[in-house]
């Protein structure tokens, strides 16, 4: 028998191999479990730690994220942040220093270097300095002399006492004040005065019995009317009489105490431009209704005019008052010094006109003058 091809060694491993071949596979396995330790000695190795998380500030009202070990001092260049700093001013407005309450940024409300490192949380805020005014002293001086009062109620000349409120380091004055000292003296004289117009018909017949009592008296106009009525105006003026200025369009709701400073000063140079045209330098202001506060008395100082009020008010405006009561109230009131109010203008004055020459008599009677109000004090 011939034996088995298949037996022996090479049948046993199935076929047979060159030794190189042989070589080849070890080689690949070796290989292949070399990566598989490396891999496996990679994932044992510790990974790289994540990136620290940003850090959350508040920069004013708004928040921010910023980069860890960012300063303060990055922040500031990166917004632009800048403190202004608050200046002192004089009373009249002018910088007398530029750098009075510094202005700061402040970390968490208090000031920091600028390399001090930002945690989450901070807060960044950035405080400018406020201006302020310099301190305010008071002076008192007694001025030489006697004076009609600003605002006038009555014609006694007073002694008064200047009150000046100025800066302490400028010298700017913020206001001055003059009080009337005592009662005053009044010297006999009494003045008539007439609201309202210039009024057609009405207006001429006052100025008609004026002159021919040869009294002097003062009218304060109305500066819509005067537009309109340029020939009264200059009737009452060429009679000698005194002219003032009583706004444009007699204000009373609002009262001339509450009109804004725009309006007022509409309603107090409107009627001193309007009597300008016809040659008439008004140097007194009559408020509507007598309503007046501190702001009305310097805009009528810096137009150059005295405030003027009365002291007699016998209510002749109203339309159920009589002559006789026109009369009995003015003479009952009079005295020396005394500005008595009536009315030329605004409605029916027919009680005034009648009234009018009783009233004159009277005054007379008492041993009183008759004046009109003086252009200065």
């Amino acid at each position: 028998m011939f034996p088995d091809r298949r037996s022996g060694p090479t049948a046993a491993c199935g076929r047979m191999e060159s030794p190189m071949a042989g070589r080849s596979v070890r080689s690949a396995r070796c290989g292949a479990a070399l990566v598989l330790c490396v891999a496996v000695l990679s994932a044992c190795r510790p990974g790289t730690p994540p990136p620290p998380p940003a850090v959350t500030i508040t920069v004013g009202d708004a928040p921010h994220q910023v980069a860890p070990g960012t300063t303060l001092g990055d922040v500031v260049e990166r917004f632009g942040l800048r403190a202004h700093d608050g200046r002192l001013l004089s009373v009249s407005g002018a910088v007398l220093k530029t750098v009075a309450v510094p202005g700061r940024i402040e970390l968490n409300g208090a000031p920091a270097a600028s390399d001090t490192r930002l945690a989450s949380g901070d807060s960044i805020a950035v405080n400018n300095g406020v201006d302020r005014l310099e301190r305010t002293r008071t002076k008192v001086e007694r001025l030489p002399g006697r004076h009609l009062g600003n605002p006038e109620r009555t014609l006694r000349r007073f002694q008064v006492s200047r009150i000046t409120i100025e800066g302490v380091i400028s010298g700017d004055v913020v206001s001055t004040r003059d009080v009337p000292v005592g009662r005053g003296v009044a010297h006999g004289e009494v003045a008539l005065t007439f609201d309202d117009g210039p009024w057609p018909v009405q207006t001429k017949r006052i100025v008609g019995i004026l002159e021919r009592f040869h009294v002097p008296a003062s009218f304060f106009m109305v500066g819509y009317l005067v537009e309109r009525y340029p020939g009264i105006v200059r009737m009452v003026a060429e009679a000698g009489m005194r002219i003032g200025d009583h706004s444009w369009d007699h204000p009373v709701d609002p009262p001339m105490a509450d009109l804004t400073r725009e309006r007022l000063v509409a309603e107090i140079g409107r009627t001193g431009d309007a009597l300008a045209s016809l040659g008439i330098v008004p140097r007194l202001f009559r408020p509507p209704g007598g309503s007046f506060d501190a702001m009305v008395v310097r805009e009528a100082e810096r137009q150059r005019m005295r405030v003027v009020t009365w002291s007699v008010d016998p209510r002749d405006w109203s339309s159920h008052t009589s002559s006789r009561q026109i009369v009995h109230r003015v003479l009952g009131a009079v005295e020396p010094g005394s500005i008595v109010l009536m009315h030329d203008g605004g409605g029916d004055q027919g009680a005034t006109i009648r009234a009018l020459p009783k009233i004159i008599r009277g005054i007379r009677r008492m041993g009183l003058r008759l004046v009109s109000i003086p252009k200065r004090a």
